[in-house]
């Protein structure tokens, strides 16, 4: 008789909790509780964490042949004033020794394929290609890369030069140029702007 009777409030108890389930549609579990909805609530989609990649921290008074960054910094910004360049330096600066790339090198680069000391390229101004460099997405469907940002192509220029480039002896305009697809001509204007920011007072 008691079993009888036990048995009957089981079976009532899990009558009940069928009943409020589908009552209440169990969507997901969370963290080991059931999260429930009623059917006229509506399902959101779930946010996936999204990674953050931080950039890496380096020191404003880190070193490049005996010059602080923040000097090099105020160099490339001042040489390249009234230009879309200006406010770059810092990151041209950082980014470059970063990645063990002549900062002088990589402004010299940008300013002599971008034309911006005076008037700076189509692709620089719409497309954010500081520096020539091909891939997709094309800019406005063509061979040029576009960028979202000048940070991304500075960074693109910056990387193919490390990659390249890899020793302070190769990453001379007069070393480099055949292998990077240039002419002795394009040497020469690249060391004139190195020259010239290095001067800036």
């Amino acid at each position: 008789m008691r079993r009888g009777f036990i048995f009957l409030v089981l079976l009532a108890f899990n009558l009940l909790l069928i009943y409020g389930i589908n009552q209440a549609n169990i969507i997901m579990f969370n963290n080991n509780f059931m999260i429930y909805l009623n059917p006229e609530d509506e399902l959101m989609p779930v946010k996936e964490e999204e990674e953050v990649v931080q950039e890496e921290e380096i020191p404003i008074d880190t070193k490049f042949n005996g010059e602080s960054i923040e000097t090099i910094s105020k160099k490339i910004d001042k040489y390249c004033k009234k230009t879309p360049l200006e406010g770059y330096g810092e990151y041209i600066a950082k980014t470059s020794i970063v990645k063990g790339v002549n900062p002088y090198l990589i402004s010299g680069i940008i300013l002599e394929n971008s034309n911006c000391k005076i008037d700076c390229s189509v692709i620089f101004k719409e497309c954010n290609n500081t520096s020539g460099m091909k891939g997709s997405p094309g800019c406005f469907g063509g061979a040029y890369k576009s960028y979202n940002k000048l940070e991304d192509s500075i960074l693109d220029i910056i990387n193919i030069i490390s990659h390249d480039f890899y020793t302070p002896e190769m990453q001379a305009p007069y070393k480099m140029y055949k292998e990077y697809g240039r002419s002795s001509s394009w040497a020469l204007k690249v060391s004139n702007f190195m020259d010239g920011i290095k001067k800036t007072k």
